[in-house]
């Protein structure tokens, strides 16, 4: 009979024999080195000078372990006498950590992970660590928008390390279906996840907003499927296309309430390639000329993506709705400027920032002026720009942004050559012949949202506060229509366009932009705008100007229209004295 048998038996019988449990006399604890007796004892149910239940050992070895700094635990009694049991508590502790290292992070920082572990370096290791740890790192990962599992690895040939393996969900492949004229590389160029990097679902749905922005498609409908690699998974696009080339004749109601024949032929999406494309011809009744533009832009240029702008246009400009005696000018009060020339431009994004150069020229014709009218500006002659800019744009989706932000730095070195002036200008005779002259600008944009507690709703419409600031400065001799202008829906609503000029500019823009209920194509807008110009050409007409600082109050509300044309705006903008304007705009504002 073994030895543990007879103390069973011996107990066994010590009940039966006086009809009532034994009385554990003391509670031994050994192998414990860090962990102190009295804690152990505390952990356990039995305890001194109580009835002695075999069945309690069991669940007291349970509590121990639960504790989770021992490897092994071992409870049994042992008789002293007939009435009286010595309890032996045997425990091995895990061993003491003297190093924590990580494994498989590649997003969040090593030292950011460590300060989110709850194990202590000499201390011994605790496996209830393990789950708060994991916890933490996963929301880590979670707040920049990042998938990732935990595990702990264990070597037994070095008991005192303690790994965490960080297993980041990453993309194994993007399986694109339903193209039949766009080409792949085109929405390899859209799409920003990158195969075999950590997917990021931020970014992922950013691209399905990317993707479905550029209006080349009837559908766009994301989805995920796990790979067979633990840890990685294919996210998939089935794309509908719809046609893109759009040929369109029409009548415009022009600033002057006249009509004029439009003519246009484009295709946003030209041979497939991502390219837009455009050819325009206008015909208003006042007799100015047509107006003609033919346009290209190819955002995929080279494989450094370098997007190529260029445009050739012989068009009649009509600067200011308002001059002479009323709002509506009649053929005898009236002068429009013909500008024909090119522009071309290249930007290629360098390290996060746009880096673009341009150059544009232009000739320049006042026309249908006349004699009994002198309310016109006339300065003829050529005008040569360059443009040198750096941008960075950080909007999650530049024509429809919830969030992030753009900012733009511009300098604007130009040449005028003006052989003829007359009208309201004529007495500025130092534009005439050859003038340098330097515009500078710098514009800020951003935009803030609450992001959506359910991720898969994204993309879905939501509040958005946006703003912008601008501000620009000129140096030299400037031509009239070279200068800074504020006023209309590009700047200040509630005012006429180009309402303000000068060589110096500022103006700002605060808009609330709120999806109406129960429709994704709406969005109602409440808006203030507050800006001016200042330093320039003197006033013209009923048009007076500002040679010092001076800003100027529009405010109100409109709406926004997602169609398949894109976006469309209508603004009623106010002022403090009492004045209003409707605004038009496609593609948004800002």
């Amino acid at each position: 009979m073994t030895k543990g048998v007879g103390s069973f038996l011996f107990l066994a019988l010590a009940v039966a024999t006086y009809g009532q449990s034994a009385v554990i006399k003391e509670i031994v604890v050994r192998g414990n080195e860090r962990v102190q007796s009295e804690a152990i004892r505390a952990a356990m149910r039995s305890a001194e000078g109580r009835p002695y239940i075999e069945s309690e050992l069991e669940r007291d070895r349970q509590s121990l372990y639960n504790l989770g700094v021992f490897k092994d635990v071992k409870i049994f009694g042992r008789p002293l006498n007939d009435t009286e049991v010595q309890v032996i508590v045997d425990v091995a502790e895990n061993p003491v950590i003297k190093e924590i290292s990580v494994i498989g992070n590649s997003v969040i920082k090593t030292e950011d992970i460590l300060k989110v572990v709850t194990q202590q370096k000499d201390q011994l290791l605790n496996l209830n660590s393990r789950r708060p740890t994991a916890d933490a790192i996963r929301a880590l990962y979670d707040s920049k928008g990042y998938f990732a599992e935990v595990d702990f690895p264990t070597n037994p040939d070095q008991p005192g390390s303690m790994v965490i393996m960080v297993i980041e969900t990453t993309v194994n492949d993007i399986v694109i279906t339903g193209l039949t004229r766009t080409r792949k590389r085109v929405l390899d160029r859209l799409i920003k996840t990158e195969i075999g990097k950590p997917l990021n679902e931020v970014t992922w749905a950013n691209d399905f907003r990317r993707v479905n922005s550029t209006q080349w498609f009837e559908r766009v409908q994301p989805g995920i499927r796990p790979a067979q690699e633990i840890g990685k998974v294919d996210l998939l696009l089935d794309l509908k296309e719809t046609r893109t080339a759009r040929f369109d004749v029409g009548v415009a109601l022009d600033p002057r309430s006249k009509l004029a024949g439009t003519f246009r032929i484009s295709d946003t999406n030209f041979r497939g390639q991502g390219q837009t494309f455009g050819a325009s011809l206008q015909q208003d009744t006042f007799g100015s000329g047509a107006s003609a533009t033919l346009d290209f832009t190819d955002p995929f240029y080279d494989r450094f993506d370098t997007t190529m702008t260029a445009q050739v246009y012989s068009r009649v400009n009509n600067y200011f709705a308002d001059f002479g005696t009323g709002s509506s000018l009649n053929s005898d009060e009236r002068f429009d400027e013909r500008r024909t020339g090119a522009s071309l431009s290249f930007t290629r994004p360098i390290k996060g920032i746009d880096f673009t150069l341009g150059t544009q020229f232009d000739t320049v014709e006042a026309v249908n002026l006349s004699l009994r009218n002198p309310t016109y500006v006339r300065q003829d002659g050529q005008v040569t720009k360059f443009l040198i800019q750096a941008s960075r744009d950080r909007r999650d989706v530049p024509l429809d942004p919830f969030e992030g932000d753009y900012f733009r730095a511009s300098i604007e070195p130009g040449i005028s050559k003006i052989n003829k002036i007359g009208g309201e200008v004529a007495s500025y005779t130092d534009a005439l012949g050859t003038n340098s002259f330097m515009r500078t600008t710098v514009e800020y944009k951003a935009f803030f949202s609450k992001r959506p507690a359910d991720r898969r709703k994204l993309s879905d419409p939501r509040p958005v506060l946006a703003t912008r600031a601008r501000f620009g400065t000129i140096t030299g001799t400037v031509p009239f229509y070279e200068q800074l202008f504020v006023g209309g829906s590009d700047s200040l609503r509630g005012y006429p366009d180009q309402r303000f000029w000068g060589k110096t500019a500022l103006s700002g823009s605060l808009e609330m932009r709120i999806p109406a209920p129960g429709t994704d194509a709406l969005t109602m807008v409440g808006f203030i705008d507050y800006g001016g110009a200042w330093g320039g050409y003197s006033g013209i007409s009923t048009f007076d100007q500002s040679s010092a600082f001076k800003m100027h109050l529009g405010y109100g509300a409109g709406l926004g229209f997602r169609t398949p044309l894109g976006l469309i705006r209508v603004d009623f903008g106010f002022t403090p004295e009492g004045k209003s304007r409707t605004h038009f705009t496609v593609g948004g504002t800002f």
